[in-house]
């Protein structure tokens, strides 16, 4: 992970550090090396999932965590959204406080929440 000092980070590690996965609690996202907080189904399969804790997939190891979650972003479902929509689809009010967390990845990425997702891969 980028010193977030010095440089930015990108969009998964972002998220990554929303979900908690770089906090120093054992976090679910550290316990299930799922940065993203990927809820476990067919998509999260694909990418590798063992299992389940009952919402979230668990990985067999943080390397598939991450791959799952830049192939969720770059996948139809967020490719042309803004960073806003993307990541008020990705952490829903109903869940979390939104407007943080676009306001934090931004900082973090340099992206703008008016930001595309056009060329994901150069987000994550």
């Amino acid at each position: 992970m980028p010193d977030s000092k010095s440089s930015k980070k990108t969009l998964a590690q972002a998220i990554a550090t929303m979900e908690g996965f770089y906090a120093s609690q054992n976090t679910r996202a550290k316990r299930n090396n799922n940065p993203g907080n990927i809820e476990y189904g067919s998509f999260a399969k694909r990418y590798g999932a063992t299992g389940s804790d009952g919402r979230f997939a668990i990985f067999p190891d943080a390397e598939h965590g991450f791959n799952a979650l830049n192939a969720l972003l770059s996948s139809p479902a967020y490719r042309g959204l803004t960073v806003a929509q993307a990541i008020a689809k990705y952490a829903p009010a109903n869940e979390n406080d939104t407007q943080n967390y676009i306001a934090m990845v931004c900082e973090w990425t340099g992206l703008l929440p008016t930001s595309i997702l056009e060329k994901p891969e150069n987000f994550a």
